[in-house]
């Protein structure tokens, strides 16, 4: 009985896991494949790279002035 038993839970452990791995490769499976991209130019490039680093240093200015107003109340001089 209790041979039968413990055969039973291994065959249920054993197909589940192998259910559960079949689930995880299906989302991969369905995702949407990226289009290939075409080169940029020098000057796309140029303007990509001059777009992002603006980006970031305004991100950075925002950054720093949130922080110099946090500073200004902790801060009380030398």
């Amino acid at each position: 009985m209790r041979v039968t038993i413990v055969t039973a839970l291994l065959a249920l452990s054993v197909l589940s896991s192998g259910v559960m791995a079949q689930d995880r490769a299906a989302p991969e499976a369905r995702s949407l494949k990226a289009t290939p991209s075409r080169p940029y130019t020098a000057e796309e490039s140029a303007a990509l790279a001059a777009k992002a680093r603006q980006k970031a240093e305004a991100a950075e200015r925002a950054r720093d002035r949130k922080l110099r107003e946090v500073s200004k109340g902790i801060c009380t001089g030398c």
